[in-house]
């Protein structure tokens, strides 16, 4: 027992560090771009030294991961949450807006960070882990449209899960590369859940 509450100190120390480390990453890929998160660069942003970054993370690549990791769990906490049997009495617009959004105000809290990891998702050394992602939101989807099958256009839950999904992926992520001159965050959301309730929902004006 004693052994456990000497840990805790440590553990909040270093879960400090980790999350300063994490932040600064951010801040680096947002003002001066991916070229310029070294290790080094990342730590002296950090207020840490290299050697504590190193006893944390293996390399950049492992922070990166780290950052991917914490975006798909809060992308995951969104969607479990706007699709969730409690709302199933809610307007199948309102409930697209919710998730497309909350979407849009994930990418863009940090659009560099979000740039990055989309190229990143690209290797062969993420696309498993991307794709393991992608299989359990569109698992939270199928389900929620599942238990509203009757507001349906489609009976195949799989293909129009996946469609929905990575239509709104596709585009946001599109957005955020490409950086489309006049497409502000609002005409984004509102075209892209036009384009998914219209392909969903049956009878939808």
């Amino acid at each position: 027992m004693k052994q456990a509450a000497k840990n805790k100190p440590h553990q909040a120390r270093a879960r400090v560090t980790v999350d300063a480390i994490l932040e600064a990453t951010i801040r680096i890929l947002e003002k001066e771009g991916l070229d310029a998160a070294t290790t080094t660069r990342i730590a002296e942003v950090a207020g840490v030294s290299v050697g504590t970054l190193y006893h944390h993370f293996e390399d950049r690549s492992a922070i990166v991961n780290a950052l991917q990791d914490r975006e798909f769990e809060r992308a995951l906490v969104l969607m479990q949450d706007v699709l969730s049997n409690d709302n199933l009495g809610r307007a199948p617009r309102e409930t697209v807006e919710k998730v497309v959004r909350g979407l849009a105000t994930l990418y863009t809290a940090a659009p560099g960070l979000h740039r990055v990891l989309a190229i990143e998702g690209l290797r062969v050394a993420s696309a498993d882990r991307v794709h393991a992602f992608d299989l359990r939101v569109i698992a939270i989807i199928r389900s929620f449209l599942s238990a509203s099958r009757d507001q349906l256009r489609c009976d195949d839950l799989e293909a129009a899960s996946f469609v929905a999904y990575q239509s709104v992926r596709a585009t946001m992520l599109a957005c955020l590369l490409e950086r489309p001159a006049g497409l502000g965050i609002d005409t984004l959301v509102t075209q892209v859940v036009d384009l998914v309730v219209r392909y969903l929902v049956r009878d939808e004006p």
